[in-house]
């Protein structure tokens, strides 16, 4: 058996097929043979019973016209059936025959096993296949029926003799071997057409299965533009349709890691080129010494960018390995939105921004991590502050919604445009606007968000228009606490 899909399949079938094929001709040759020999058996039997009863009565009638009579039926008889009859008497001797298909008589002694015609003239009826070989090989089935003629004799019933049928049946044979061939006919026609059906099938089956192994073998390669074309139906479709998935799902993490890379890079390579530039200008005398503490002052900016990005990039890396494990506890998510508030609050009194704080209970207690989701908030207020021009205002509400607290942090300025709302949540995006604006930024925090809310069954969205407002929402499971 072949060592391909294909291979085996075809294989399998056509075994199947040749074992089927074989087990239905064999059952239908013996059964076949059975019916054909058993329905001439029980004509054989009926037609010994009648003469039986007939030669009883007749036997002792001394009419010539009457034994005359009974001669032509048994002709009759003989020459329908094709069979021969004889009328044995006690000693087993024929005293009349019609007929002689192959029992031609000997001495007038019938050529019928012995043993046979002592059980009919003992009272038995006896019904038997003979199967007899001749010469040339030739050989031919024989039905042999007897019947014992029993006479009254001082009352009571006496074996007179028997009555003998016996049928040649080459023609069962010949019959059974003509519908054999007829059937092998068929059956061969039926093969033929099942080993071109079973090889298309499994043509059709191990064509795609190739397909997706070469497209395996590419995507192993790197290649994650590779696809299957999928079949409309079935397991194989599904499979197909998954694998295809699969691969745009892969290329979306590849291309996600190429721009991941790229951004760090670039993220990396600006602060150090500028401290770099500036810490040697400092060295080699460049920068004067009343300058040194204002370019100082940037290369320490420029330093806790580096810082920031690298604690951003290690809460990222376990946030989305799963290694950031979240207590989860009940607390009060207004009090933590004051101390956020509390946190920029100069900040807010430098750029003169007008705070409103609107919350529906003076208290609301959810169920969270409480340092992540305070990271939440203060990575939207500092969004919030940054973005917001000097005299706007801030709005910080928190509301219950069904067995939901939902809390929102909105800002006036000048808003995002429909096409970057959509990609706001990626790592690294900044729009133009916040390029602008938000310089020591570097494009995580609301990446960071997104996951954390995300990690706790929860959802966060965006709503802005632009020149007046953008606005952040997201939901947290509300607990009842005495």
């Amino acid at each position: 058996m072949g060592k391909t899909l294909f291979a085996k399949i075809f294989s399998v079938t056509v075994l199947i097929i040749f074992v089927s094929t074989a087990l239905t001709s064999a059952l239908m040759f013996t059964q076949l043979g059975n019916y054909l020999m058993e329905s001439q058996n029980g004509e054989i039997a009926e037609m010994a019973e009648h003469i039986a009863e007939m030669t009883g009565h007749i036997m002792y009638d001394e009419d010539e016209t009457t034994r005359w009579l009974f001669n032509q039926y048994l002709s009759n008889q003989s020459r329908n059936e094709s069979c021969s009859i004889m009328i044995l008497d006690t000693r087993g001797q024929v005293v009349l025959s019609a007929g002689s298909h192959g029992y031609e008589t000997e001495n007038g002694t019938a050529k019928i096993d012995e043993r046979y015609i002592e059980r009919a003239l003992s009272g038995e009826s006896v019904r038997e296949v003979v199967t007899q070989k001749k010469r040339g090989g030739y050989i031919t089935d024989s039905i042999i029926a007897l019947e014992p003629v029993s006479v009254e004799q001082g009352g009571d019933d006496a074996v007179w003799g028997a009555v003998a049928v016996c049928k040649a049946m080459p023609q069962v044979r010949e019959g059974r071997n003509a519908l054999m061939r007829m059937f092998i006919a068929s059956q061969g026609a039926a093969v033929l057409l099942a080993f071109l059906l079973s090889y298309i099938v499994a043509k059709r089956i191990s064509r795609p299965i190739s397909k997706l192994n070469a497209a395996a073998k590419a995507v192993a390669a790197g290649d994650f533009t590779k696809k299957v074309s999928a079949e409309p139906y079935g397991e194989l479709g599904e499979l197909i349709a998954s694998f295809n998935y699969m691969t745009d799902a892969l290329k979306e993490i590849d291309d996600s890691r190429s721009s991941f890379v790229s951004n760090v890079s670039h993220e990396l390579r600006t602060p150090m080129t500028i401290i770099s530039g500036f810490v040697e200008g400092i060295l080699d005398g460049t920068i004067a010494e009343e300058d040194r503490v204002k370019y100082l002052n940037i290369v320490l900016s420029e330093t806790q960018r580096l810082s920031r990005l690298v604690s951003d990039l290690l809460e990222t890396s376990r946030l989305e390995s799963g290694k950031a494990k979240l207590v989860m506890k009940p607390f009060d998510i207004n009090e933590l939105l004051r101390k956020g508030i509390i946190s920029y609050e100069q900040a807010i009194t430098d750029k003169k921004i007008d705070v409103e704080a609107e919350f529906m209970y003076d208290q609301i207690y959810v169920n969270g991590a409480e340092d992540s989701i305070y990271r939440v908030i203060m990575n939207l207020l500092d969004n919030a502050v940054k973005f917001t021009p000097e005299g706007g205002v801030i709005r910080i509400k928190s509301a219950l919604r069904g067995q939901k607290a939902e809390i929102s942090v909105e800002n006036t300025g000048e808003g995002i445009s429909e096409k970057d709302i959509a990609r706001i949540w990626e790592r690294f995006y900044k729009t133009d606007k916040s390029r602008g604006m938000d310089k020591n930024g570097v494009g995580l925090g609301l990446y960071l968000v997104k996951t954390i809310i995300n990690q706790h069954g929860n959802r966060i969205w965006a709503e802005s228009r632009e020149g007046e407002y953008t606005r952040f929402t997201f939901t947290l499971d509300k607990v009842s606490v005495k």
